[in-house]
């Protein structure tokens, strides 16, 4: 029986691929391998979205042919083996085999051509049946796992190279959504992530012009064993008042608001090809603030975008203090080979978005801390995750009383980007708790255990 090791990179998209791949190949009889070093096989699964990713995926590549022993296979798949196809193999010949994003339903064959010696490299976006994501080996804590609804984008943005990586924005199905979803609830899962490109324009390409993604999140949350449903990157332009309405309704659906806004200034939106401007996008937080109170609201910005002046920069800093989101992530600006970004004039010097960085990062802080102050004294529901050491640097680790403490989610805090609870107690992992918040840090919160308030779900 063949064995085979996977590295997965980048995003919650690339994770879902990885999985898929990971099934479809114990399903051929291949053994999964936790020691690369051990395996016949070992894959890597990149991301190529901006500069840094670029980076950590060649050198994760080129860490693995170093170590490449004799009779081992060595295949890339993901998004940089989409973006660069062959010349991957010309310039680390010790790859075998290269798999782009739109084929990797095909990984079985393609390892198999490889142990073969023929080096394939299939980059072709094949038709992808309905039942694609199925079966899926999912590598996330137990009762959490991600759904991809959709692939691709059809969005122009001028600093985006997910369009040429990914393809045309193309919905699953509903039947095919429900299915998995109803799996993913018999094996356990509790938290639903529901992730895409553009998770809010599900089902437009599909004859849905308005309300589809409220109509599916109706039909999820009829599904036994679910608890949570959560919803990331959402897109401004395609966020409808059926969505909101749905969200402010249904109790299982998480009150909380991930959109990529990117900018706020309307000259940097023009340039960047993102809709509408940053007096529009505080009627939509407003929106959601009004019709789902309690809501979390977290979203990112890019920095220093060629033609974006310090005029630009002082909008931007004002404006976050007005739209006061819990979360906020700020990128400076990746001139990506290949995007229209990339040759607009007046691109903007390191130093200076690095600069400008700082400045709206602060900005944002003072933000964050009357948002997390307003949350403190509530009862919140958490997801239990871990039991993980509490750091003497962290500035409630006196108040926890110990150095190691529960940590978990609520319905406020997306895996992976936005911090947690700490909190001591009688809990288990898989547990959902109630939990009064004492008090936080700068990215997680510590409280404690509600009296006799213990639901297990285990």
């Amino acid at each position: 029986m063949p064995s085979v090791s996977f590295v997965s990179l980048g995003c919650a998209k690339n994770l879902v691929d990885t999985e898929v791949m990971i099934a479809k190949l114990g399903a051929a009889g291949w053994e999964l391998s936790s020691q690369a070093s051990e395996a016949d096989t070992v894959v890597i699964n990149t991301c190529a979205f901006i500069d840094p990713a670029k980076a950590e995926s060649t050198e994760v590549i080129m860490e693995h042919a170093a170590q490449k022993r004799s009779g081992q296979q060595l295949i890339v798949a993901g998004c940089l083996a989409q973006r660069f196809g062959e010349q991957l193999q010309s310039l680390v010949p010790e790859i075998d085999g290269v798999i782009g994003t739109g084929a990797y339903a095909g990984i079985v064959d393609l390892l198999e051509d490889a142990r073969a010696g023929h080096h394939p490299v299939r980059l072709q976006f094949d038709a992808e049946p309905e039942h694609d994501f199925l079966p899926r080996l999912i590598t996330t804590p137990a009762a959490t796992a991600y759904l991809k609804i959709a692939e691709g984008c059809d969005h122009p943005c001028t600093f985006c190279i997910i369009p040429q990586l990914r393809g045309k924005f193309r919905s699953r199905s509903e039947e095919s959504i429900l299915m998995e979803a109803r799996s993913l609830a018999a094996s356990g899962t509790k938290e639903l992530i529901l992730i895409a490109q553009d998770t809010s324009m599900w089902g437009r390409d599909r004859g849905h012009k308005r309300g589809g993604l409220a109509q599916l999140l109706e039909k999820l949350h009829d599904i036994d064993g679910l608890e949570w449903i959560r919803l990331l990157y959402l897109y401004p332009a395609t966020v409808d008042r059926e969505l909101i309405d749905v969200m402010a309704a249904l109790p299982k659906v998480c009150k909380y608001m991930d959109m990529p806004l990117q900018h706020a200034h309307p000259d940097v939106l023009r340039r960047m090809l993102r809709p509408s401007n940053g007096e529009r996008y505080l009627e939509i937080i407003n929106d959601f603030r009004e019709r789902v109170p309690g809501i979390t609201m977290r979203s990112t910005f890019i920095v220093g975008f060629p033609g974006e002046t310090e005029e630009h920069v002082d909008y931007l800093e004002e404006w976050v203090g007005r739209a006061e989101l819990d979360r906020v992530g700020f990128f400076e600006y990746s001139q990506e080979e290949g995007t229209p970004g990339a040759t607009l004039d007046a691109q903007v010097p390191t130093k200076i978005k690095r600069k400008r960085l700082m400045r709206l990062r602060d900005a944002q802080r003072v933000a964050s801390e009357r948002a997390h102050a307003r949350r403190l004294g509530q009862t919140v529901r958490v997801l239990v995750e871990e039991s993980r050491h509490v750091k003497k640097t962290d500035p409630f680790r006196l108040l926890l009383g110990q150095p190691r403490a529960w940590f978990g989610r609520s319905m406020g805090e997306a895996p992976g980007v936005d911090g947690g609870i700490y909190f001591t107690g009688a809990a288990a992992i898989g547990d959902f708790v109630d939990v009064v918040l004492d008090t936080n840090g700068p990215f997680d919160f510590a409280g404690s255990i509600a009296a006799k308030e213990l639901v297990s779900i285990g």
